[in-house]
């Protein structure tokens, strides 16, 4: 990826995020669907801005053709596919206009996709899968590189389900939770503060130079060793993935590293889109998330792990006294004891230091400073008292 490519998407990243607060995982996935064209289902209720940022997403790639459309029990082929055409219908052919409507657009829209008819749903199977539409005699190639489809709940019925996993990134879009979220948006609301709008020097043909781009995404033996524990582990708890789905998911996560920025994917990138894929039902997310904290630990578990460990180093180094030791056997046996304290501090910095050095969100950061400078106040403690005792 150039240097413009890669400012002008980040940038459009940052637009995103500024205009739909805590949609992270979402725009991100959005995006390495479309990189890697797959397929995206967003579940959530009505009013969380589902569509509005499909569309934005869609804007961003200027020249990019963008077809939305609400789905009902009701909705007749014709208005997803184009209608008949009527001048070829005359010598018995039956094509359709598809200009302007799904077959012809790049990236599509279908809010509330399971209310559809079973004649919609079964004519979209083709183009969910292979980007391929029958228009009467003709199977024509489409120049979709992704579709986003959305409802309110998880498919319920054996037979919706089954569609459902056409689709390889599947979110839940949640109301907003942070009060900080909510405050900003009830100020965009009456006007206090104008809401950002999403700005974007991208066009399509940057998408398609994207796309080239995961071509040069490294896969490391250490990524793939991972993926298959955290696959395995997943199967032994009884959440299969077929073999269609762990290719998928394999050039998914090369997308996800384009997004972030990365030239090669990291076990990391699990956390954050992994749990939005695998799933069978809305149970197994905090499975998928004890899997993963287990083969993967984030920075945050790996800090939180090391504080336990300064912690009972230091209640130990307090329990212990240099006045208990009355001969030079117990004298010694107490200095053995402060060596293995420092050790273990000195274990916990080295590791610090480890983590110090991998990207970090702010709030980490600070966190592994402030520990850090804690450990080192308490292996400065611990070398008086040895000092003390040998002098």
């Amino acid at each position: 990826m150039n240097d413009t490519l890669f400012t002008n998407l980040q940038n459009f990243r940052a637009s995103l995020n500024a205009r739909f607060l805590e949609r992270e995982d979402v725009i991100d996935g959005v995006l390495a669907s479309l990189i890697t064209q797959q397929n995206t289902f967003l579940f959530g209720v009505p009013g969380t801005g589902k569509s509005e940022l499909v569309k934005e997403i869609s804007k961003g790639f200027k020249g990019s053709a963008y077809f939305g459309y609400l789905l009902s029990p009701t909705a007749d082929p014709s208005e997803l596919f184009g209608p008949v055409a009527v001048s070829k219908l005359l010598k018995d052919e039956y094509t359709r206009d598809t200009e302007g409507y799904l077959p012809s657009s790049n990236i599509a829209f279908l809010d509330e996709l399971f209310r559809g008819s079973s004649a919609v749903l079964n004519s979209l199977l083709t183009i969910l899968n292979e980007r391929t539409f029958n228009n009467g005699r003709e199977v024509i190639t489409t120049p979709i590189q992704s579709i986003v489809a959305a409802t309110n709940s998880f498919p319920t019925e054996e037979s919706l389900a089954a569609f459902c996993d056409r689709f390889l990134f599947r979110p839940t879009v949640e109301l907003l939770k942070k009060p900080t979220s909510k405050r900003r948006l009830d100020t965009w609301a009456v006007n206090a503060q104008e809401r950002p709008t999403v700005e974007s020097n991208l066009v399509f043909k940057d998408l398609l130079a994207l796309q080239k781009d995961l071509e040069n995404i490294a896969v490391s033996e250490e990524f793939l060793d991972k993926f298959g524990q955290i696959m395995d582990m997943l199967n032994n708890r009884g959440i299969s993935v077929s073999d269609r789905r762990r290719v998928q998911i394999l050039k998914f996560m090369k997308g996800w590293a384009v997004v972030q920025g990365d030239d090669q994917i990291h076990p990391e990138h699990l956390h954050r889109s992994l749990k939005h894929i695998v799933y069978k039902n809305t149970d197994d997310i905090n499975v998928i998330k004890e899997v993963l904290e287990q083969v993967v630990p984030t920075n945050s578990k790996l800090i939180a792990d090391l504080k336990r460990i300064h912690s009972g180093v230091l209640a130990e180094f307090h329990s212990v006294h240099r006045g208990e030791a009355k001969t030079v056997t117990e004298l010694n046996k107490f200095v053995i004891q402060l060596r293995k304290m420092h050790k273990d501090l000195a274990i916990c910095e080295e590791r610090l230091d480890r983590i110090l050095s991998d990207r970090l969100t702010m709030e980490d950061r600070k966190s592994a400073m402030r520990l850090g400078r804690e450990v080192n106040t308490s292996m400065t403690a611990v070398i008086k008292s040895i000092s003390e005792v040998e002098s």
